[in-house]
């Protein structure tokens, strides 16, 4: 066997040959792929994780119980049992207790807890710990510190590739469990970065330093314990100042951008309203001229029209319809304008009510298209009921609107998630393409041509404002040529739920 120093402990083959399982179990763990084979590559993983933890706890067995076990004699028996003036090359029982974490480690690598806590990393940070007493125990030549008691120590080759694959294993989950913090790029993660690595580094140095010092005659103990004591208070005390001054600087700059959010929230507010009110005024303002100019287009049609040609009557029809669409976008505009503006206060409302309400102002329409409109039970919310009927009437009409070679088929449902009610509006119709999905939220966006179908493209845009007002939100789930379904969130409160 090769030994560092004549007296100094070497790595036992199988804590090298344990080490080597460790590691490439965390290569594949950390690197596995989706092809088939990588769940082969999965199982050789964790078979190797688990022969580094048997062969860890048989090695503390052996030594607490003293069972022939002797798994660290498995590999070069002969070469192990000779004797010589060089210390024994058994396995120590540190060692056998930091196989036995990596080994957990890696068994429990992806496993969490509700809370984010991750065991893994937990017995790896137990091993990290344990090599590095035993390297400072090197460093001082203070065997209580790498080894158990009476036990063989750990060797300093072994301490040093313990500490290795322990900052290996934290760099392979460097954005997750206690690594999440530290990789971040907060004031936290930056503060962590700071502190830990001069935490450990500042002491072991420092007392390295007198240590030898002492040793070579300089000074006394007192005076070494008395440096040692004063020098860790100004490292240390320069360092908390550090990372305080930086706490207090992201606090004043977080604080200047909550001043600015929130006067950007105000002026945004401020134009919302502004916005909305010349929306509504404007819209208001425009159908009286709109009428009369309606009017005597109708007038002219009907007084004139023997003294007009067949072209001059296709232009005012022409007219005609574009004064119709004019006062559809006016109308549309104003509800939309209106939903902010004019809206009623909320109150507990049975969207029972809402939905048949609905039903009956498309009663026509459902008629007309043969249509088949079926619902499940609906539940009470605190909402407008006004504005709610509007939604269920604007998504019931797209279906059938929108509705392919068959009799349209709708389904209205609402189920319970945690905190809210799910509602949705099935439809058979001609479905959406994905990346339509946020252009049909968006006021006067369309899809088709208006000789396809009729409409403004305000919709969808006024059902998003009314549910968002509501505290909702509003998705679609669609493909072209099966069908659509609508969804709405309203909160769930406790005391609207109450009989």
């Amino acid at each position: 066997m090769i030994h560092l120093a004549p007296s100094m402990v070497v790595m036992n083959p199988m804590t090298a040959l344990s080490l080597l399982f460790a590691g490439i179990s965390l290569w594949i763990r950390r690197d596995v792929s989706n092809p088939p084979a990588a769940r082969y590559y999965f199982y050789i993983a964790l078979g190797l994780a688990f022969l580094v933890s048997l062969i860890g706890v048989l090695r503390l067995i052996d030594a607490v119980v003293s069972l022939p076990f002797h798994v660290d004699y498995l590999l070069f028996p002969n070469r192990l049992d000779i004797p010589g003036p060089s210390p024994p090359e058994e396995m120590a029982p540190n060692t056998a207790f930091g196989l036995l974490f990596c080994g957990l480690g890696l068994l429990f690598y992806d496993w969490r807890t509700h809370k984010e806590f991750r065991p893994a990393q937990a017995f790896v940070l137990l091993t990290a710990l344990l090599a590095l007493l035993a390297l400072i125990g090197h460093l001082y030549h203070v065997l209580l510190l790498n080894r158990l008691g009476s036990a063989l120590p750990m060797s300093l080759d072994t301490a040093v590739a313990l500490e290795l694959f322990c900052m290996s294993f934290l760099a392979a989950q460097s954005h997750a469990g206690v690594m999440a913090v530290i990789t971040s790029r907060t004031v936290g993660g930056a503060v962590a970065r700071r502190l830990i690595p001069t935490a450990v580094l500042v002491p072991c140095l420092l007392g390295l330093l007198l240590l030898m010092g002492e040793q070579a005659g300089y000074y006394g103990r007192e005076s070494a314990l008395s440096i040692f004591a004063a020098g860790t208070i100004v490292i240390f005390t320069g360092l908390i100042w550090w990372n305080a001054r930086l706490l207090h600087l992201a606090d004043l700059e977080r604080a200047r951008a909550e001043e600015q959010l929130r006067q950007t929230s105000l002026n945004l507010q401020r134009s919302n309203t502004d916005l909305e009110q010349f929306a509504y005024v404007a819209s208001h303002d425009l159908f009286e001229p709109l009428r009369m100019v309606t009017s005597y287009l109708q007038l002219f049609r009907q007084q004139y029209k023997e003294l007009v040609d067949k072209q001059g009557k296709e232009f005012i029809e022409f007219a005609l319809e574009g004064a119709k669409r004019m006062e559809a976008l006016i109308h549309d505009l104003l509800a939309y304008s209106r939903v902010d503006m004019r809206g009623r206060a909320f109150e507990p409302t049975d969207c029972e009510q809402a939905f048949n309400a609905a039903v009956t102002n498309l009663k026509i329409a459902l008629q007309e298209s043969a249509a088949s409109i079926t619902h499940s039970p609906l539940p009470r919310v605190l909402a407008d009921k006004i504005q709610l009927t509007q939604v269920f009437q604007n998504l019931i009409g797209n279906a059938l609107k929108f509705r392919g070679d068959r009799p349209p088929q709708i389904t209205v449902a609402a189920v319970r998630q945690e905190n809210e009610w799910i509602f949705s509006v099935r439809d058979n119709g001609i479905g959406i393409d994905s990346k339509d999905f946020n252009r049909i939220f968006v006021i006067f966006q369309r899809l088709h041509t208006r000789q396809e179908y009729a409409g403004t493209g305000i919709g969808l845009a006024l059902c998003k404002k009314i549910i968002e007002r509501h505290g909702g939100r509003i998705w679609v789930e669609s493909s072209p040529g099966q069908g659509s379904s609508f969804y709405f969130a309203l909160p769930m409160l406790e005391e609207v739920e109450k009989p």
